[in-house]
This record gives C-alpha cells, sequence and structure tokens, in this order.
C-alpha cells in the first residue's frame, strides 16, 4: 500500500464506461449543478435524447441527481453525492508543470502494466494467470483514474489561461 503525503489529492473519478452517455453525463454533472431538462443535456453532450433521458432516470434512482416536477422535467446534480471536485481542486492548487510532471508519471506507470500484461485496460487481462496480482490490477486502475483526474486539471487550468488571461501590467 502507498502512502499519500498530506498534500495529495484523493482522487474518485468518473467511475462510468469511458465514451458511455453516463460517463458524458457524470462529466457535465460535475461541472454544472443547474437544472436542465433531458433534451438540454443531451445537446450539451451531444448524444441521443432518449439514452440520456433513460441515464438520467437511473441517475435518479442512484441519487446522483435529484428530478425536479415539470414538463418536461428537469434533472439536477445531487450536491451530496459530488462533495467536491478532485479536478477542479488539482488545477486550482497545482501548476501546469506539475500536473504535467505527475500525468508523466502516470503514464510510465500505465504503460508499465500494459506491458507486463499485454492489454491496454486491466480488464483485458486473464486473471487465471499465475503471474497476475489483484494489487497490480487495482493499482493500475487508480493509476488510469488519477491520470484522468490529472488529465481534466489540465484541461480546466488550461481553459482558465484562455478564458481570463493576465491584465497587461499598466505603465506609468
Amino acid at each position: 500500500m502507498t502512502r499519500r503525503s498530506k498534500d495529495e489529492v484523493r482522487v474518485v473519478e468518473n467511475p462510468f464506461v469511458a465514451g458511455s452517455v453516463a460517463e458524458a453525463l457524470y462529466d457535465l454533472l460535475g461541472r454544472t449543478g443547474a437544472p436542465l431538462t433531458a433534451a438540454e443535456f443531451a445537446a450539451r453532450v451531444d448524444r441521443d435524447r432518449d439514452a440520456v433521458a433513460e441515464t438520467l432516470e437511473t441517475f435518479a434512482a442512484l441519487g446522483i441527481v435529484t428530478e425536479r416536477a415539470g414538463s418536461p422535467p428537469t434533472y439536477a446534480r445531487n450536491d451530496a453525492h459530488f462533495p467536491r471536485d478532485a479536478a477542479a481542486v488539482l488545477a486550482r492548487e497545482r501548476s501546469l508543470a506539475d500536473l504535467e510532471a505527475r500525468m508523466d508519471e502516470l503514464v510510465d506507470r500505465v504503460w508499465r502494466y500494459q506491458q507486463r500484461y499485454d492489454a491496454e485496460t486491466p480488464l483485458g487481462v486473464d486473471v487465471s494467470s499465475a503471474n497476475v496480482t489483484e494489487a497490480d490490477l487495482s493499482d493500475w486502475e487508480a493509476a488510469r483514474a488519477e491520470l484522468r483526474c490529472h488529465e481534466r486539471a489540465r484541461r480546466l487550468r488550461l481553459h482558465d489561461a484562455v478564458s481570463n488571461p493576465p491584465e497587461p501590467a499598466e505603465r506609468s
């Protein structure tokens, strides 16, 4: 088990399959708390409205969103489910150079596991093999999640730098 320094952020990332409607909605919910209709969510994540509506119903049952009555109903992020956005915290607290340095370390760690197990992800590993350890698979998945979080934090830093450029110094 690795020890974390007190400055490291505990990463809880998007638990849904990459590229899925659920992943796209979960990411959007992490960035916005405004109540939206299924059609508005679908437009923002560029996905099929029916698939988005079905996923939002599932999210409501899981407590990820709250459904507000209306015609059509609206859905809002359940803040209790999103106690803090780990990527936003990293983007605020770490420099772009720090984020990129950590990403390099994580990419290397993930690559080593891919080479060791000859698979793209832990799901592609034949767990019946004698040389597969649960600790490796768990660490590999944790590294992938942390990498996704750092990638998002980097995008947030870059977006913030473009959206809020520093004021030019006044000349005297």
